[in-house]
């Protein structure tokens, strides 16, 4: 008897483990959004995803400021 618990125990402990990674793979294709239950939840921290988009340095953003001033004066003159 204590054999079949043991191997139940370890058929249990594999299909969490496939239950997971399923788990993780609609979390990664839904945007982080995912079924636990009888509810939907949102992970922790969506996996491919970035909040915010590049970070500019100072120099970036005026070198970016001065073309954009640049381009703006020339179609203003014509």
């Amino acid at each position: 008897m204590s054999r079949a618990l043991q191997v139940l125990r370890e058929e249990r402990s594999l299909l969490q483990r496939q239950l997971s990674a399923v788990d993780q793979a609609i979390a990664a294709l839904s945007g982080g959004w995912v079924s636990s239950g009888r509810k939907v939840e949102r992970t922790s921290k969506p996996t491919g995803v970035k909040k915010h988009g590049r970070v500019w340095t100072p120099a970036m953003r005026a070198a970016a400021s001065k073309r954009v001033k640049a381009r703006w004066a020339k179609i203003k003159k014509g």
